[in-house]
């Protein structure tokens, strides 16, 4: 691999570097969508369930000992089940907005990182094509064919591997983007569910809050 990097010049190894972000970045987002913001549902439940009986307190210590993204847009609403409705639905929108930029994160870059792998390997294709002409005016035989060699090396290396660059990021952020728009779409429903049933639950008849 090294003899490769070497082979196709500078650029190359600009590449490469591209191609170690955009895999710091995917593994980094799956570990951050899956695990700490992948949850939802449970969480959900949970909440839903003690909104039903009325157990605000309950319920606010379940979302208090969760720092995933739903968990304090849940936290909003809860924390101010006793206030109107314009209030409980202000106090969500601005959580979301805060936490929103957190689901979404770093994958907003994988487009652009691969349009950056796609351009540097058009570079390096240049730059060999520039050392194949530049052989050309050689005096020898023996000189303008290895030029021909290496720049046409220099340059299908630099294509080839901003190619395949450009692919991985882009796969990489189709995978993300989907995860990316579940989790936001469960945020969503999932505020709009409790506090529908906050409202539905206050004005019913029966048992105080907790």
């Amino acid at each position: 691999m090294l003899d490769y990097l070497i082979a196709g010049g500078p650029f190359m190894f600009a590449t490469l570097s591209v191609s170690i972000l955009c895999v710091a970045i995917f593994i980094l987002r799956i570990v951050y969508l899956w695990r700490r913001a992948g949850k939802g549902e449970l969480l959900r439940s949970q909440v839903m369930q003690f909104v039903e009986e009325r157990n605000y307190r309950n319920a606010i210590r379940v979302v208090s000992g969760n720092s995933s993204p739903l968990g304090k847009v849940l936290q909003a609403a809860l924390v101010r089940a006793n206030r109107s409705e314009k209030e409980i639905r202000r106090a969500v929108e601005s959580a979301a907005i805060e936490e929103i930029p957190k689901v979404r994160g770093a994958t907003v870059y994988l487009p652009q990182l691969s349009n950056l792998a796609t351009l540097l390997g058009l570079l390096g294709t240049i730059e060999g094509l520039i050392v194949t002409f530049q052989g050309a005016s050689g005096e020898s035989a023996a000189v303008r064919q290895e030029a021909l060699a290496r720049g046409i090396s220099i340059a299908f290396y630099n294509t080839f591997f901003g190619l395949l660059v450009a692919t991985m990021g882009v796969i990489f952020y189709l995978i993300l983007l989907a995860r990316t728009n579940t989790v936001l779409g469960l945020i969503e429903r999932s505020a709009a569910t409790v506090i529908d049933s906050l409202l539905w639950t206050r004005e019913q008849p029966g048992k105080k809050s907790a």
